[in-house]
């Protein structure tokens, strides 16, 4: 992945940027019920719900401000089906999604997340994307957003980063 900010670019920024989770916005990454959208898909399929037959049950999970964006970017759009299938896989951003991310976009070997480790960093995040009160992960740059991890589990993840 290539930075122009390097180490200070915003982890928003970096998490958009990825193949992982591109484009996607930061209610998306806030929101917590990706999984009732998923069932909803899973019983009615993208067809009927691109074709706006369960609008209501829609709206209902996603709240007003991101059944806005999904009217707005997935069902104005010709790539119907692709833009949806985008913004379901946008939505959440959990530890694991944090550890794919490293994987994906920096080569951090996986094996440096044992099961103790990630165990450690959900103990320390219950309630990650939140890092502290109210802030998130994606209010930090990239550098901090290492360091709190490093901090936290004692790995050396930043010198093994390409950045």
């Amino acid at each position: 992945m290539h930075l122009e900010q390097g180490w200070k670019t915003n982890f928003l920024t970096v998490v958009q940027q990825s193949e992982y989770k591109k484009d996607a916005t930061l209610a998306q990454l806030l929101f917590e019920d990706g999984e009732e959208v998923e069932e909803l898909v899973d019983d009615y399929g993208y067809e009927e719900i691109i074709n706006r037959e369960h609008d209501e049950e829609l709206a209902e999970i996603l709240g007003e401000e991101l059944y806005y964006e999904l009217e707005r970017n997935v069902f104005l759009s010709t790539q119907s089906k692709e833009k949806f299938i985008s913004f379901i896989n946008g939505l959440g951003f959990q530890l694991l999604d944090y550890i794919v991310l490293l994987e994906s976009e920096f080569r951090v070997d996986s094996a440096m997340f044992s099961s103790d480790t990630i165990k450690k960093m959900e103990k320390r995040f219950s309630k990650f994307p939140y890092v502290e009160g109210g802030q998130t992960i994606f209010e930090l740059t990239l550098e901090e957003a290492i360091e709190l991890v490093e901090n936290v589990t004692g790995l050396q993840i930043k010198e093994d980063m390409n950045v």
